[in-house]
């Protein structure tokens, strides 16, 4: 199989280290041969978003990082609105530059929220991005409270996360699925109500034939993902899975974590796969349901 990560983030979104070029020359290093650039999605109009969040805050600790994200209009979570174009430009540079060594493609990690998904649909028929991940960290606002990583899911937040990720897929907007167990972390016991979201998931993605991502950032944490229980339905179903780094420094282009996640899918027996097809959205099919246009 070829060596392959299509899940990046640089400096830019905030909460990681390391620029556009200096991510490349560590995966070159590593010997990956096929790079994705998939930085938090900068969003326009995210200060707007994030005042109409503020009715549906749940915690004080959410505060603090609402005002700064507000501040900042983006950083602490993703890339700033103001950073597209130069992000773009530098990655088009790089593509070219490194031709001979390592092939770089242009993407975003991108939360299923409605409200945005005409602005993705514009991103990929414009070719400013070659594809993009579903990596849905919020139900509905970008604040902690509805946060799907949080330490404590309830069954009403677990069901919010399958039924976002569900109709996020139908848009056949995004590529493949990130960190598709991530509700796990806060949803400790793998009960009735586990089990069926993560069946749903899984048959989700085979149904569109989108890969399930086999993600390294629990394994570099110590979180509670990749989870076994999820990924045991993933091989019962037959999903696709894709490996991703899902780097966040450019140390994290490490050979014995990439190893832990190819002897996890041996382990688990996953339908490792090397390439996914790049969606271009089949958002006209959604317009009435979304509302959004």
């Amino acid at each position: 199989m070829k060596k392959i990560n299509y899940h990046t983030h640089t400096y830019r979104c905030g909460h990681a280290q390391g620029s556009e070029e200096e991510v490349v020359k560590s995966a070159i290093n590593m010997g990956i041969e096929e790079l994705g650039f998939s930085e938090h999605i900068p969003l326009p109009h995210y200060r707007k978003h994030l005042i109409c969040s503020i009715p549906f805050i749940r915690s004080f600790s959410s505060i603090p990082s609402l005002v700064t994200s507000i501040i900042k209009n983006g950083p602490n979570m993703r890339m700033a609105y103001k950073d597209l174009e130069n992000h773009l430009d530098i990655l088009r540079t790089l593509e070219n530059k490194y031709k001979d060594e390592i092939k770089i493609y242009k993407g975003f990690e991108a939360e299923g929220l409605p409200q945005y998904f005409d602005y993705y649909e514009s991103l990929l028929y414009e070719h400013k991005v070659d594809y993009l991940i579903l990596g849905h960290h919020f139900h509905k606002h970008c604040i902690e409270s509805d946060y799907n990583g949080k330490d404590k899911m309830s069954k009403k937040d677990i069901y919010n996360y399958c039924n976002d990720i569900e109709k996020s897929l139908e848009t056949h907007l995004f590529s493949y699925v990130a960190h598709p167990d991530l509700f796990l972390c806060g949803y400790k016991n793998f009960d009735q109500d586990a089990k069926t979201v993560s069946q749903r998931i899984c048959y989700k993605a085979k149904e569109l034939s989108i890969p399930l991502e086999l993600n390294a950032g629990g394994i570099r944490s110590n979180k509670a993902y990749p989870n076994d229980h999820f990924w045991k339905i993933a091989s019962q179903t037959g999903n696709d899975v894709i490996v991703g780094l899902d780097v966040h420094d450019p140390d994290h282009f490490n050979k014995d974590t990439y190893q832990r996640l190819l002897d996890y899918a041996n382990k688990h027996d996953l339908n490792l796969v090397d390439h996914f097809t790049f969606l271009q959205g089949d958002f006209n099919k959604f317009q009435g349901e979304y509302d959004i246009r």
